[in-house]
């Protein structure tokens, strides 16, 4: 839930501060369910070196064969793997990640 709940309020965020790209289903549902599947993966391969290897080979090559249209586009998707990943060490730092990320958002939108 905290997953889904950051990735909410980072494409609330984008929205509020004007990024017509934000607005479209796809990206809200990206937004939301990115952090989810950055947590389950990191969940399942965090004890198994050789699976961890191979989802970083599959997951890159997925990265590669999607075209991104910006460069804050590439940046958002990366922030919400990151939360992701984050989730399952430590909460708290996944809350502040996204909190300093989202007003750093707002203060350079003006």
């Amino acid at each position: 839930m905290v997953a889904i709940s950051l990735g909410a309020f980072i494409s609330t965020s984008l929205i509020l501060s004007g990024q017509l790209w934000a607005r479209t289903f796809s990206n809200i549902m990206t937004f939301c369910l990115l952090p989810l599947i950055g947590f389950v993966i990191t969940s399942v391969i965090s004890s198994n070196i050789a699976l961890s290897l191979g989802m970083v080979g599959a997951l890159s090559i997925i990265r590669f064969r999607h075209p991104v249209k910006s460069p804050l586009e590439l940046s958002i998707y990366f922030l919400l793997l990151t939360i992701g990943i984050t989730i399952p060490t430590s909460v708290g730092k996944a809350i502040v990640l996204t909190i300093f990320s989202m007003a750093v958002l707002y203060a350079y939108s003006s």
